[in-house]
């Protein structure tokens, strides 16, 4: 069987694609998985090494237009795929594997491009997206063992020792005990106050003795910046200066992420770092939580949260009191509770 997944939406939601692509690849050994991923997730998947092909397509770059579009439906009319799985509720996205003239095409019926769907899947709003994802398998025939969805990333070969240089140019030790912060977000909304990841950050090495190691993407340079020079001496700013592969081996050398709700926590949880998430305009009930048990979400009762199943780039009520009511004592707590117990 040949299968293709269509996942063209931000870094976060590949991560959280991972299992399916994993589920398809036990259901037979023998499956062809091939998969459509926007530049980030593409790099992700490919890393991971559990798809024979990773299609990139970079709608929002070089990739934008019609005529990139038909291009890519040219590609995967090549690929003579049997089934396509469909997580992204995008019309675009539904419609790709219809055009190539894929027979069987499953997604949500929550999906924008339901009507060019075979087979639509309910999405059940209050599982977890890991889970829901994989469901889409189903109507093929393949069908996870019950009980958690295993989700296990991998470092990528050499990006341990590779980390292992970049931490050595900053004077962090071998055995040096970190803490990872990750204070970005594509969504200015679901960003946590600098100020405040700064000060949990002097508190866990007052406390513990760790080094805080700020995280994140080019795009992430400014408030990692921030975070680090308010926080003083015991934080190494690397935002924008790891691979995405050592980023990977960054998350599973910590002890602890402390994050907002993003890429991150996902990423940490796949390798089994304890994760303290910050909810603001988000709720755990939407299905985007650290898939770990041995992660703390955090957020306020607010009559006006959730604001959406994604961030936004303004308060809807224009106090951001989602993340101004949690204080950094608050998530020290958290902190603190999980780095009493023992790695999952």
């Amino acid at each position: 069987m040949r299968y293709l997944v269509v996942q063209t939406a931000f870094l976060g939601d590949a991560v959280l694609t991972l299992p399916l692509l994993s589920v398809l690849r036990r259901s037979g050994g023998s499956n062809w998985i091939g998969v459509v991923a926007s530049p980030p997730g593409a790099e992700f998947l490919r890393e991971q090494g559990v798809a024979d092909l990773v299609v990139e397509y970079d709608k929002r770059g070089v990739d934008r237009g019609l005529s990139a579009y038909w291009r890519l439906i040219s590609e995967i009319k090549e690929l003579h795929i049997d089934v396509a799985l469909v997580p992204h509720r995008s019309l675009r996205s539904a419609l790709l594997p219809a055009l190539a003239g894929v027979p069987v095409r499953a997604g949500f019926d929550e999906s924008g491009g339901r009507l060019f769907l075979t087979d639509v899947v309910k999405y059940r709003s209050r599982d977890h997206e890991i889970e829901r994802v994989v469901a889409l398998a189903g109507p093929v025939g393949v069908v996870p063992e019950s009980g958690r969805v295993p989700f296990d990333i991998r470092v990528p070969p050499g990006e341990t020792e590779a980390l292992g240089a970049v931490l050595s140019e900053c004077g962090i030790e071998v055995g040096r005990a970190l803490v990872a912060i990750s204070p970005g977000s594509r969504w200015s909304t679901k960003r946590w106050l600098p100020d405040r990841f700064a000060g949990v950050a002097r508190a866990l090495s007052a406390e513990h003795g760790m080094t805080a190691v700020v995280v994140g993407s080019d795009a992430d340079r400014e408030v990692g910046a921030v975070v680090s020079a308010s926080a003083g001496s015991d934080v190494v700013d690397l935002t924008g200066r790891l691979g995405l592969g050592e980023w990977v081996a960054l998350l599973d050398r910590a002890e602890l992420l402390i994050s907002n709700d993003s890429a991150a926590a996902h990423v940490a949880a796949g390798v089994g770092t304890p994760v303290v998430a910050i909810f603001g305009p988000t709720v755990e009930s939407q299905g985007f939580a650290p898939y770990i048990d041995r992660a703390v979400i955090i957020g306020v009762d607010l009559s006006c949260r959730p604001c959406g199943r994604h961030g936004s780039d303004r308060c809807c009520q224009d106090t951001h009191a989602c993340m101004m009511g949690i204080s950094e004592s608050t998530v020290l707590k958290a902190a603190n509770r999980l780095l009493g117990g023992s790695r999952s």
